[in-house]
Parts: C-alpha cells; sequence; structure tokens
C-alpha cells in the first residue's frame, strides 16, 4: 500500500533489541492483509497493518490522541483525494512480542480507507519501522518469525532501498515490493508481453486521485529463479510513483519471505528445512 509523503523530517535510528529468535503469530485481513499486535509506549495490544509498501508508520489519529502523542510538524502527504497536512509524533517504543524498538516518526493520520480493510486496524508499520529487523514473512504460516542471517537458502533478490521502500529488479521491471497491494500493479506497458483484457476497464484510486486501469495477463514474471507465467496484472498510469518503480508487486505472490534489511536483499520463498 504504497504511500508518498514530502518534506518529513528524518528519524533518529536506534538499533531494534533483537534477542534469541522469536516467532509471532498474525492475522490475515481479506485474506493478504498482515495484521499484527503491537504495544504503542507500553499500551495496548493495538492491531497494526504490516506494510511494506508505506515508507513511513502511522498512528489512527484517535489512537494518537488517546497515547498523547506531541505533535513535533507537520508534513504534506498525498492521498487519492489530493494532498493533506498531517502531524508527526515521536512514538518512543514499539514492542512486538520481545522485539522492541525505540524512537519511531510516525504520521497522525486517518490513514485514507485503511479502516475500510478491517475496523480494528489502529495503525501502519512502514518502512521506517521495519527497515530495523531481519525476519521471515510466512503467509502460509501465519507468522513473523524475528532473526535469520546471510545463510538463509532460496531466492535471493537485492533490493534498493533508497526511496524509502524495498524496490526488486526482475528480468525486466524494478517492483515495489509492497505487502499491502491486493496484486500486481504496473505503471505502463511498454515492450511487455500483456495480453490485455479489452472488458475490464474501471477506475482506481491512486496517490494522484482517480485514474482509468486496464488488465490483462503477463507472460512471463522472472525473479531471481522464481518464474510466473499469464499473472493477472493492473496497468494504473500516472500513480505519482512512475521514478521509483514500474510498478508494485504483493507479498502474497510468495508462501514466505526474509527479508535481511542490513545487508540488502530478501530470500524468495526461503528453504526452511521443511
Amino acid at each position: 500500500m504504497e504511500r508518498q509523503f514530502t518534506q518529513l523530517v528524518p528519524f533518529l535510528l536506534i538499533p531494534a533489541h533483537l534477542g534469541a529468535a522469536e516467532e509471532i503469530s498474525f492475522r490475515l485481513a481479506q485474506k493478504q492483509f498482515v495484521i499484527v499486535p503491537v504495544l504503542v509506549n507500553g499500551q495496548g495490544p493495538y492491531e497494526f497493518l504490516l506494510d511494506t509498501g508505506s515508507t513511513t508508520s502511522i498512528v489512527d489519529r484517535k489512537l494518537a490522541k488517546e497515547l498523547g502523542l506531541k505533535p513535533l510538524q507537520e508534513t504534506l502527504i498525498r492521498t487519492a483525494s489530493g494532498t493533506e497536512r498531517v502531524p508527526i509524533a515521536r512514538v518512543h517504543q514499539i514492542d512486538m512480542g520481545s522485539q522492541s524498538t525505540q524512537t519511531v516518526l510516525v504520521l497522525c493520520s486517518e490513514m485514507d480507507g485503511v479502516p475500510s480493510l478491517d475496523k480494528n486496524i489502529r495503525g501502519i508499520l512502514g518502512f521506517n519501522f521495519l527497515s530495523r529487523f531481519r525476519y521471515t514473512l510466512d503467509y502460509k504460516r501465519k507468522t513473523l518469525r524475528f532473526g535469520g542471517d546471510g545463510t538463509v537458502k532460496g531466492t535471493r533478490v537485492p533490493f534498493d532501498a533508497s526511496g524509502g521502500s524495498i524496490v526488486l529488479a526482475t528480468d525486466h521491471l524494478r517492483l515495489l515490493l509492497d505487502t499491502g497491494a491486493t496484486g500486481v500493479f504496473l505503471f505502463h506497458a511498454d515492450g511487455l508481453d500483456i495480453e490485455m483484457n479489452a472488458r475490464a476497464i474501471r477506475r482506481v484510486s491512486t496517490n494522484n486521485g482517480r485514474r482509468v486501469a486496464k488488465s490483462g495477463l503477463l507472460r512471463p514474471l522472472v525473479i531471481g529463479d522464481e518464474s510466473f507465467d499469464r499473472v493477472p496484472v493492473t496497468i494504473v498510469p500516472q500513480t505519482g510513483l512512475e521514478e521509483k518503480a514500474d510498478g508494485l508487486i504483493p507479498g502474497t505472490l510468495f508462501d514466505s519471505i526474509y527479508f535481511d534489511h542490513e545487508s540488502g536483499f530478501v530470500v524468495l520463498n526461503p528453504n526452511d528445512g521443511d
């Protein structure tokens, strides 16, 4: 669920407390959105959406008020309905199980449609939080496993994180790995082998407002050793993200993903010996 932010103040990176390997269960909203329980400043637990496509983390405005979060300044965000100014606040500590990290800057926002996914969602864990950990997101088992190192086996793909998100290079595309995406979205169809569906035309909301979207089947999509043929794709031009990537790829395209932010790679469908 890629979101764009401008004039966002830098966040102070304090390493997370990483003890022994730990496994945390999560639930899937609408069979695809990862919802994890967290403590915010020692209070909760609250249910947050784990969203690798969001550059920063967000706390629902009502929850921010309940927690007494004090605005540091405002920033301008771009949403489907235009732009708006929202407060930035500092969360002193966020805990998931025994995993703890301090000093996380968050936006205090209505989250622009996220509550419609699940009314219990009170915030979003974005890149500025998730990039402090090594972890495996296992959709099949519905678990989040912390820990791991460079010996994790599977399809290893380096990523570019310079834009505050995870951009993977495929055989011919640069795709943003977005656990909040509902499918594969492309921002153009130039030079791609896509079997278009002439009847499937609809309007979708993007960071730049409502856009006409077409759909079809991409043949093929190759990421490292993983190959997919006739992947359903939606083509949405002028999203405002074209400079960052050629499109979005959902986490649910894989059974599990290992994220190593320190070394700058993911392992797709890692082999854990099972």
